[in-house]
This record gives structure tokens, C-alpha cells and sequence, in this order.
């Protein structure tokens, strides 16, 4: 059975941070608690792929929005060993129905996954606070 995708909810969260902390996204689990309250901030989309009898988190999909035409996806992870059977996609496409918008804007080093769904291809930057001085 394909792993279900279900509206994010704080039982969630530590399945979440697990597959951030996988990707060794730090910055995303160094608070726990700010992380959560991001993932359901105003404007902000998050679903998640629950599978087996304790619906474990085997994936991910954290997505800001205007509620109309432009989406950005701030984070995606899918567990290692569900990479491969359509579940990014899936997820992409979940959650740009929920949000309601035409287009979704995304920055990754995946860009053999992602130019299987496009062949528009740009190039984006991360800037941390760091990166600027502010620690």
C-alpha cells in the first residue's frame, strides 16, 4: 500500500525533523519548537506521506504561498528508502492543488528529479543569515 498524504499535525514533528535532520538541513532542526510553529505559519502549505500501522513520516513537503498564483517550496525530503516510486512528485502535486496556485518556484541540488517534471530550468541562490552577517 502507497504511503498516504495527510495535512501536516504537530504529532508529526518529530518525523519531520528526522527527515530534515537525514538531509542535514540544520538550521531546520537546531529549535524543534520554532520549526513547528513555521510549519503552519499563515500562508504556508505543509503535508506530509505517513505509511505502515504507526503512520510513520516517510515524507515531507513545506510549501509558502499567495493563495492565488505563486507558490515557493521551502523544503522537501522523502525517506531514502522511498526515493523512487513517485512519492515527490506526489507530493509536489498534493500540494499544489491545496494551495490553489498555477505556478511553484523551488531551489535544489535534486535537478535530475525535478527536470523530469519540467524542462524549465533557473538558477536560485540560498542566502542564510550568516551568509549576510547576522548571524
Amino acid at each position: 500500500m502507497p504511503a498516504a498524504i495527510v495535512p501536516y499535525r504537530p504529532e508529526h514533528l518529530d518525523g519531520v525533523l528526522a527527515l530534515f535532520a537525514a538531509e542535514r538541513w540544520l538550521t531546520l532542526i537546531e529549535d524543534p519548537a520554532r520549526t513547528g510553529r513555521a510549519l503552519v505559519a499563515p500562508g504556508c502549505t505543509t503535508l506530509v506521506a505517513v505509511d505502515g500501522p504507526d503512520e510513520d513520516v516517510v515524507g515531507v513537503i513545506w510549501m509558502q504561498s499567495d493563495g492565488e498564483i505563486q507558490a515557493h517550496v521551502s523544503a522537501i525530503a522523502v525517506g531514502r528508502d522511498q526515493r523512487g516510486k513517485g512519492l515527490g512528485r506526489s507530493l509536489i502535486t498534493e500540494a499544489l492543488d491545496a494551495t490553489g496556485v498555477t505556478r511553484v518556484d523551488l531551489i535544489s541540488v535534486a535537478d535530475e528529479f525535478y527536470g523530469q517534471m519540467t524542462e524549465r530550468r533557473f538558477q536560485g541562490f540560498r542566502i542564510t543569515r550568516g551568509d549576510v552577517g547576522l548571524g
